[in-house]
Formats: C-alpha cells, sequence, structure tokens
C-alpha cells in the first residue's frame, strides 16, 4: 500500500472538545477502509503565514498513513466540506519520492551533458593552438 501524507489546518477558535471529536472521526475514516496511522505529529496552534478565511491563528495535525487509493476521495470530501478545516494537503509519499528520483536523474543528465560539452570545446582549443615551434 502507498505511504500518504495528510496535513490539516484547523480553526484554531476550536475547544478541545471539537477539535478532539473531529480529529478522531477523520483517524476513523482513514482506519475505516483499512489503512493504518504509521505516524501522527501534532504541532498545535500556530500563527498563519497570511489570513486564511479571515482567521490568524490554526492548528496543525499531521498523518503519515499507508492505505488503499481508496481511501483518498472520501478523505477528501470529508475535509473540504467541513467548516473546521482552514487547508489541507493529502500527499502520496511514494509518488513524490519516484519523482523526486526521476528530477536527480535529469539534473545529473543535464550536468554531464554540460561537462562533456565543455570537454569537447577544450580538446578542440587545444588541437587548434599552435604548437611550439611552428609558425602561426
Amino acid at each position: 500500500m502507498p505511504l500518504y501524507e495528510l496535513g490539516v489546518i484547523l480553526d484554531a477558535s476550536l475547544d478541545d472538545e471539537q477539535r478532539s471529536t473531529f480529529l478522531g472521526e477523520i483517524k476513523e475514516l482513514i482506519a475505516k477502509e483499512g489503512a493504518t496511522i504509521v505516524k501522527e505529529d501534532v504541532w498545535g496552534k500556530r500563527i498563519l503565514a497570511y489570513m486564511i478565511k479571515h482567521k490568524r491563528e490554526g492548528y496543525y495535525v499531521f498523518w503519515q498513513y499507508e492505505a488503499p487509493g481508496t481511501v483518498v476521495k472520501p478523505l477528501e470530501y470529508r475535509l473540504r466540506l467541513s467548516d473546521q478545516v482552514l487547508r489541507f494537503l493529502n500527499l502520496n509519499l511514494d509518488r513524490e519520492m519516484q519523482r523526486a528520483r526521476k528530477m536527480a536523474k535529469v539534473r545529473a543528465e543535464q550536468k554531464a551533458a554540460k561537462r562533456a560539452a565543455k570537454e569537447r570545446v577544450e580538446v578542440a582549443a587545444v588541437a587548434a593552438a599552435p604548437r611550439a615551434g611552428e609558425e602561426a
């Protein structure tokens, strides 16, 4: 099963009971489809970089979970409809790692091509230069 990461910013004005109830519902929704939560990271209340829905603070929670792809749509649908959620981001970490490896490979190939082109220019410059004792 692929590894996902879900980041959620909740409205900071929620009391502890409302917040824990909502987060419990989200955990249930993730676990209902046979997913397992690998890691939970609660950052707590933080000041937002910019206002979201006229709010200056948000409550940050992150989860890493292994799940089949069938979990993603209902989870995002629930988060999108909730008034308690300011923002969320759900990433497929396996796909992101593949993309990062591919980009690293492309960069390495570009670097090698530049190095080879530079070497060809240097070789051509040495071959065209007059040797000692020869007339120009």
